[in-house]
């Protein structure tokens, strides 16, 4: 069996592993609490093993335990955020719970060579008034910088310059910060440069007072 994080470009080659050698795949993501739970049952639940489903079970409870400490401290200081986010079209959908697990409000998000299907799953997840542009330009990331005031932005190395002239944080969300950000002890990290990029003290050197 394959199981693919990546729910785009991994699936046209899934299908034709499943095509041509039938060996069958399940989608999984591992961004977030709930979904790496999610897949570790479903992954386990694939096979029938009861042996298999009780480790599943062990391990979720176990990583549980480690790193809640750690997401209600950050939960406790994000809560209330507002957050935009650009990055690739199944990325938006998986972290529009990951954002919620961690008290943050998702305000805009942006892809690009994102298909139907994944504007299907991120309108199904998203919150009533989330604005959405399909390939954005830097006038309308401005504009919605303007517009939204997000308190964080989730992008790529091309977008952080001209979101932190305007003083808005950025967390790198292709290729991570101090990641990984998958799994559960990956979401400790991004909670953790998520709230080191929100709270960094220069952002009170830079920013606009009538923009924030």
């Amino acid at each position: 069996m394959n199981v693919l994080h990546c729910q785009r470009s991994c699936t046209y080659i899934s299908d034709l592993i499943k095509e041509g050698f039938e060996v069958p795949y399940v989608n999984a993501s591992f961004f977030g609490i709930e979904q790496t739970a999610k897949a570790l049952r479903e992954v386990a639940e694939f096979f029938g093993s009861e042996e298999m489903k009780e480790r599943a079970e062990q391990i979720i409870e176990h990583e549980l335990e480690v790193i809640s400490p750690a997401i209600e401290f950050y939960k406790e200081r994000l809560t209330g955020k507002k957050v935009g986010m650009y990055v690739g079209g199944p990325r938006v959908w998986h972290w529009q719970r990951v954002m919620k697990e961690l008290g943050m409000k998702v305000v805009f998000g942006m892809c690009t060579f994102a298909h139907e299907d994944d504007y299907e799953k991120i309108n199904a997840r998203a919150e009533d008034g989330v604005f959405l542009v399909d390939n954005p330009n830097e006038f309308e990331i401005e504009e919605c910088l303007e517009r939204f005031k997000p308190d964080l932005f989730l992008t790529g190395l091309k977008e952080k310059y001209l979101c932190r002239k305007f003083g808005v944080p950025t967390v790198n969300s292709h290729s991570y910060e101090k990641g990984p950000y998958a799994c559960f002890r990956g979401m400790v990290n991004f909670a953790r440069d998520i709230y080191e990029g929100v709270y960094a003290p220069a952002w009170k050197f830079v920013r606009d007072e009538d923009f924030i």
